[in-house]
């Protein structure tokens, strides 16, 4: 069973709104599951989007808006977003300060959808 260090970890630009550091992946030994730390900047909006399999995001700190299918939610730290299969959702940073989320979904790799 690898022990996997967090701060050992790479963290990488994946788009000009998020760094992602990857903390369970397919290079760790895991088969079906991914777990990254994502770092949502102030100000910053993904995209409208949609998955074949279940995804969770996890609000660690800060707030954002969380959009899902026809719901529109502000919530705080302490909340999981649950995006089931062929759901629509999208996530928006509109305050000052970063928000930190863990995204996890049971696969090696992630098929999107995205829809705008």
């Amino acid at each position: 069973m690898p022990i996997i260090e967090h701060s050992t970890q790479p963290m990488a630009e994946s788009e000009e709104f998020a760094s992602v550091r990857p903390l369970v992946t397919r290079e760790h030994g895991a088969v079906s599951l991914t777990i990254q730390e994502v770092i949502m900047k102030p100000g910053a909006a993904g995209r409208l989007q949609s998955h074949p399999i279940d995804l969770a995001i996890m609000l660690l700190e800060g707030s954002i808006q969380m959009i899902v299918g026809e719901e529109m939610r502000t919530v705080r730290s302490g909340h999981t977003l649950l995006a089931p299969p062929g759901v629509s959702y999208k996530l928006v940073n509109n305050t000052w300060v970063s928000a930190r989320m863990l995204v996890i979904y049971p696969a090696a790799r992630l098929e999107t959808r995205f829809l705008e």
